[in-house]
């Protein structure tokens, strides 16, 4: 009995974001190394701890919020495949880029729109809403480059519903309580922001 599932060998690109949210959950909820507080989105300290800039992204509230942050990594590994992408590291390159500008979009919103010095946010998951939409223009308009890099994503129907439908639940379920529906909301904005460069 074989299995047609390949490791391909860009893979390593998905499972680095992976290792880190998953080391930073051992830290935190197994041996509690590391307190979340210190290290997740606050707007109102944001600007004296830019660190959290990064750091909120790799700590979540339990188990069931590092999987399913999880899934959203297979997902986008999953769509990028079927968009044909041609670079090795493209994944990586865009959630480093996603991490401060959703950031940054989360906290001008929290800060001059909601006035709100209070907001506390964890996890990866405005990452992968930034992700999906550039997942979800890619699938429907292509794009050849990326800020120097050649990436090759192609038009793709499919894909372009996949995303559709993961956009439309994921929407609902940031309308749930605990759940930062203006962090999903910035992290979708700073994708397309990215896709237009």
């Amino acid at each position: 009995m074989t299995s047609n599932y390949k490791v391909a060998k860009d893979d390593w690109q998905y499972l680095l974001p992976f290792i880190a949210c998953s080391m930073f959950f051992v830290a935190t909820d197994l041996f509690r190394l590391i307190d979340k507080s210190r290290f997740s989105y606050w707007s109102g300290g944001l600007l004296e701890q830019p660190y959290r800039i990064i750091t909120t992204h790799f700590i979540h509230g339990d188990a069931n919020h590092l999987l399913a942050n999880t899934f959203g990594i297979v997902v986008a590994r999953y769509c990028l495949k079927g968009l044909k992408l041609k670079s090795n590291y493209f994944f990586l390159v865009l959630i480093g880029l996603l991490m401060p500008l959703q950031t940054i979009i989360f906290w001008f919103i929290d800060i001059f729109v909601f006035k709100n010095s209070m907001s506390l946010a964890v996890g990866f998951s405005g990452i992968l809403y930034g992700v999906n939409a550039f997942i979800l223009l890619a699938s429907l308009y292509g794009k050849q480059h990326f800020i120097g890099l050649t990436i090759d994503l192609r038009k793709d129907k499919e894909t372009l519903q996949i995303m559709k439908i993961l956009t439309g639940l994921g929407i609902a379920w940031s309308l749930l309580p605990n759940i930062s529906l203006v962090g999903h909301l910035a992290g979708f904005i700073a994708g397309a922001l990215l896709f237009l460069l």
